[in-house]
């Protein structure tokens, strides 16, 4: 029986395999759903050259990319310093008054407004870069700032920076509280924030309606997102005298943590207290329910819930909702969730505090191009040609921030870069248990399976089952080279019968469809 567009609804584990659709997957690995097929996920590379060092200057918790004119920097943040690059050269960008003390447990964010950078960690005075900034630029305290403020996030909003969580001058914090300022002209930050001056659109408003702390917000179309921990909220702007309205969307569900929401085409895809889902500004939809939703909960570390973060992949149509699992402090792991085919897949992460999407410089992503001579060779290339000689600034990398462990430095690699975890071995798989075919009563006989793939080698298991409550029995591994073969020979029988697709090595690989070649066995 042939059963093809394996790309159509990615893993599912939270209802028994035998319940499922044929073309469904009841497990995987560091594997995509893309195109109809499934696919082995690309690895990731250093983000620096050797001849640079190979590592940032401190260990990364958050990091940007920006344009300039014609050059591409990157700046990212560690515990106590800032740092910006143009992937060769790293400049301590650090405020001239002192270093940092961000807590690992909040973490930085940050955004532009007007072509002016601005950092938030909740513990210092956020800090702006200057517009345009020159790379070697010190960053310094947000100009006009309430003096001695804090706030919990940062954001900004048409001409408007938007504090919440907000903590008074006196040390007051006020969890509920939206803060914003008067206005700001182009290029420039808001020159007050005193919501007392009649003459200026600056304000606040406190959301008082449930208990829950603000987390963070985001713009959606001509809106403002809020997400409390318990609920979420509007935020429109309407002019004087009141300068915006606040409208509320949810009382059943809030954010987990900052950075835990970005937009889409069809809204905001958010990293939830107990789901992922969708806000369009009005309803939400659930993306796990029935799908992955115990899976990813049940594994989450809840003592590390505030590690976790969202973060775009645009070129694929894709959201990685990454989380530290059982025992980790940092992200380890990502689902992936296509919105192009709502399909859902699992990776394997660094031990990540963020992830930036974005352009970087190109020296940053893969190193030089392959030159005529003394370069990689053609059959060691897997991107395009020449793909790194020059800036593009329509190419999108995502730029994974590793901290360092036991005093060790941390990293920073590119992602969907080659076919390993940064040289080392990286395992891909995926499978399907329990699949009966026409009745759960009949014993099949499996004597092989044609296989329609591309790529290099990978292997083949093929499992069996008599009752949906046992464990798969797997035969192999059969391996399959899709340049030479198109099936394997087995001899599995069972009422139930299982297929695996793994590879452990430095190798790339896509699958289309599979067909098992099926005899009766009886009814026993």
């Amino acid at each position: 029986m042939l059963i093809s567009d394996l790309g159509k609804i990615g893993v599912v584990k939270d209802v028994l395999p035998f319940r499922l659709p044929p073309n469904a997957w009841s497990g995987g690995q560091n594997v995509r759903f893309y195109e109809g097929s499934v696919e082995k996920f690309k690895g990731h590379e250093n983000a620096f050259l050797a001849s640079a060092g190979g590592t940032p200057s401190v260990d990364p918790y958050w990091a940007t990319s920006l344009i300039s004119g014609v050059d591409n920097m990157v700046v990212y943040a560690g515990a106590s310093k800032i740092y910006s690059t143009d992937g060769v050269v790293h400049y301590d960008i650090t405020r001239s008054s002192g270093n940092y003390a961000m807590d690992t447990n909040k973490g930085w964010t940050g955004g532009f407004m007007g072509g002016v950078v601005f950092l938030n960690n909740g513990v210092d005075a956020p800090q702006s870069w200057t517009s345009p900034p020159a790379i070697s630029d010190k960053l310094t305290d947000l100009p006009n700032w309430p003096t001695s403020a804090k706030c919990g996030s940062l954001r900004s909003f048409k001409q408007f920076m938007i504090a919440m969580d907000y903590t008074n001058g006196s040390g007051t914090n006020y969890p509920r509280l939206i803060k914003w300022s008067t206005g700001a002209s182009f290029n420039t930050v808001p020159t007050s924030w005193d919501e007392t001056d009649a003459t200026l659109d600056a304000g606040e408003y406190e959301l008082a309606d449930t208990p829950g702390r603000v987390v963070d917000g985001s713009e959606l179309r001509d809106a403002f997102m809020i997400y409390k921990e318990d609920s979420i909220w509007g935020m429109q702007h309407v002019g004087p005298p009141f300068i915006f309205r606040f409208y509320k969307i949810s009382e059943s569900t809030g954010a987990i943590n900052r950075r835990c929401m970005i937009e889409f085409p069809n809204g905001h895809f958010v990293f939830g207290i107990n789901d992922c889902f969708i806000n369009d500004g009005q309803n939400l939809t659930s993306v796990l329910d029935q799908r992955m939703r115990r899976e990813v909960f049940d594994g989450l570390n809840i003592g590390n819930y505030n590690k976790c973060f969202v973060t775009p992949y645009y070129p694929r149509s894709e959201m990685w909702a990454c989380y530290p699992s059982q025992n980790n402090t940092w992200c380890d792991k990502a689902l992936v969730w296509n919105w192009k085919n709502n399909s859902i897949s699992v990776r394997d992460l660094p031990d990540l505090a963020f992830i930036s999407s974005g352009v970087a410089p190109t020296v940053m992503a893969g190193g030089d191009s392959p030159s005529w001579e003394g370069g990689t060779d053609w059959d060691d290339n897997i991107g395009p040609w020449d793909g790194a000689a020059t800036s593009d600034q329509t190419k999108t990398e995502l730029l994974m921030c590793q901290p360092g462990e036991a005093g060790g430095l941390g990293n920073m690699y590119v992602a969907e870069k080659g076919n390993t975890e940064a040289g080392k071995s990286m395992t891909a798989s995926v499978e399907r248990e329990s699949l009966f075919y026409d009745t759960i009563d009949t014993v099949k006989f499996c004597s092989g399976v044609k296989i329609s793939a591309t790529g290099e080698p990978f292997n083949v298991y093929v499992g069996s089952q008599m009752s949906p409550s046992e464990a798969t029995t797997w035969e192999g591994p059969f391996e399959f080279n899709p340049s030479t073969d198109y099936k394997i020979d087995c001899r599995v029988t069972g009422r139930l019968l299982g297929i695996k697709f793994e590879s452990t090595t430095d190798v790339e690989w896509k699958i289309n469809s599979y067909d098992m070649t099926l005899d009766s066995a009886g009814m026993n």
